[in-house]
């Protein structure tokens, strides 16, 4: 059954996505392959929160420059996502520190690894920041280049248009996309918890025994770290793209003669 789905996956996304299409297959198999690597190097006893770091670079450069080329569109991007991980590494860390919601929940103990030791010798605390640090990339790509490709054709469009012109665009495109956005994450997130909801009714959980189990709460911030990462991305991108199509400055010069497109 996997090999006819993944069939499937590959005839479809050749014959919708093209030259395209191939692309993003083949930055999917990078991605795989990096994501691979850096399992076995933090098994290995590497720092996890560094090679989470380093792989999230990889994965951006793959799934970003490989894909949509160098452009400014790209570039921004790159920054943008950069900015926000930096940004969330930090946060995630506090709310971990503070919240001990690192390690196995109440579930893994019980079924996933019931017969398995738990003595791995990984600062789980690291660990449970790299899942979520790798849990919001995807989405937090995606918006990213939706925010930079739209403020770029709008510029490709008019070029005389003034840099506050440019972001009040980048701004009504976001709230455009973020409606879509939030409720993609928030259905996700509610599709992989949903047999732990049955679970949890069907044993009788008390709504407080819920909302207080480890279970529900790596869950639960999972899905809202991942939408604030989502939030905060559209005004930073906005920022970034206008101010490099725009600036007259030597860092935005330099960059723009990078690109092959402005």
């Amino acid at each position: 059954m996997l090999v006819i789905l993944s069939i499937i996956f590959l005839i479809l996304i050749v014959l919708v996505g093209g030259e395209r299409g191939v692309k993003s297959l083949l930055s999917l198999l990078g991605n795989i392959i990096v994501l691979v690597i850096c399992i076995y190097v933090i098994t290995l006893g590497m720092p996890p929160i560094v090679i989470t770091f380093l792989g999230s670079i990889t994965f951006c450069l793959i799934t970003v420059l490989y894909q949509n080329g160098t452009n400014l569109k790209s570039y921004s991007s790159l920054i943008a996502v950069f900015l926000v991980i930096c940004i969330l590494s930090i946060v995630v860390a506090i709310l971990g520190h503070y919240s001990q919601m690192a390690g196995f929940n109440e579930l893994e103990l019980c079924e996933d690894i019931s017969q398995l030791s738990t003595d791995i010798k990984i600062n789980m605390q690291s660990l449970m920041i790299t899942v979520i640090m790798l849990g919001l990339l995807g989405a937090v790509m995606d918006t990213s280049i939706a925010i930079a490709t739209s403020i770029f054709e709008v510029y490709q469009n008019n070029k005389e248009l003034e840099l506050h012109d440019l972001m009040k665009s980048g701004k009504s495109v976001g709230r455009d996309i973020l409606g879509t956005t939030v409720n993609t994450l928030f259905f996700a997130g509610i599709g992989e918890t949903l047999m732990m909801s049955v679970l949890f009714s069907k044993f009788g959980y008390s709504f407080e025994k819920i909302i207080n189990s480890k279970v529900f709460f790596q869950e639960f911030s999972i899905i809202v770290i991942a939408n604030i990462g989502c939030l905060i991305i559209i005004p930073i991108t906005t920022i970034i793209i206008s101010n490099l199509l725009k600036s007259k400055s030597a860092v935005a010069v330099k960059i723009r003669k990078l690109c092959d497109e402005v």
